[in-house]
């Protein structure tokens, strides 16, 4: 189970509950109290740190929460991180605007942007498999798309 998969599978399981991204760790929450951390690089259970204060947390909770914490510890840790996402980048317009190479639809056009289509590494390589003549090109223009975490 990758990080955004669990923390999307926390969320959605019950209102109280939410999960924080912080760069070593996820922190699991209920009703906006910390219970549990997760670092990424865990191997077993005895990794994670555990709040024992935490005394109306529901059973129910408990044992969902622990499951999916197992299930995500089941996960080598190098499949736990979601691939990189890349955009194309462009000659900037005059006025700086970053522009975006965009192959959707099968012509490739120039986006502003965020519109701009993202590329995974492996969408990248596939890409340059098809064109080698642009493989260069692709390496020189590939940057990578800074992913914000609102928490």
């Amino acid at each position: 189970m990758k990080i955004d998969e669990f923390i999307n599978s926390i969320r959605n399981f019950d209102k109280q509950l939410n999960v924080y991204q912080y760069p070593k760790s996820l922190w699991i929450t209920y009703n906006s109290r910390t219970f549990v951390k997760v670092p990424f690089n865990a191997k077993t259970i005895f990794d994670c740190r555990i709040n024992d204060e935490l005394e109306e947390l529901p059973d129910g909770i408990k044992i969902t929460v622990s499951n999916k914490i197992n299930k995500f510890l089941r996960t080598p840790i190098k499949d736990r991180f979601p691939e990189k996402k890349f955009r194309l980048r462009w000659i900037d317009d005059s006025d700086g605007g970053k522009n975006y190479l965009d192959n959707e639809g099968g012509a490739w056009t120039v986006e502003w942007g965020t519109r701009a289509r993202t590329f995974t590494e492996s969408e990248l390589e596939q890409l340059k498999d098809d064109n080698p003549s642009l493989a260069p090109a692709i390496d020189t223009m590939k940057e990578l798309v800074e992913v914000k975490n609102n928490d």
